[in-house]
């Protein structure tokens, strides 16, 4: 089960800033229904939208779509993508979504 989220959120992680980009224009935040309609254009679980809010939206915009925990969600993908990072910003998020070819994490890792 832990692998499979592993996956699901890496995912999130290098397809959206792209897709964010492109339809959006580049921004440190995006709204919750950009998130979304990232999440379901790009082909990502729908299951881990409170990790991808998490990534890309601030906090404010994270407790009006969301009940989730928004620090414990932004560490998990900060431990898993981001070399537990917490501080973590989209410029970020775009180095790690694979624009140069990387593996499944900037800084290798795997699951």
């Amino acid at each position: 089960m832990k692998i499979g989220s592993n996956r699901a959120i890496k995912k999130i992680a290098k397809r959206l800033p792209p897709f964010l980009v492109t339809s959006y224009g580049y921004s440190e935040t995006y709204t919750p229904g950009q998130v979304g309609t990232a999440v379901e254009n790009t082909g990502c679980s729908s299951d881990y939208i409170d990790h991808a809010y998490a990534m890309f939206c601030d906090k404010a915009s994270f407790n009006e779509v969301s009940s989730g925990n928004y620090e414990a969600l932004h560490q998990e993908v900060a431990d898993l993508c981001f070399s537990g990072n917490a501080s973590f910003g989209f410029s970020d998020a775009t180095a790690y979504s694979g624009d140069v070819g990387a593996g499944d994490c900037g800084g290798g890792g795997g699951d």
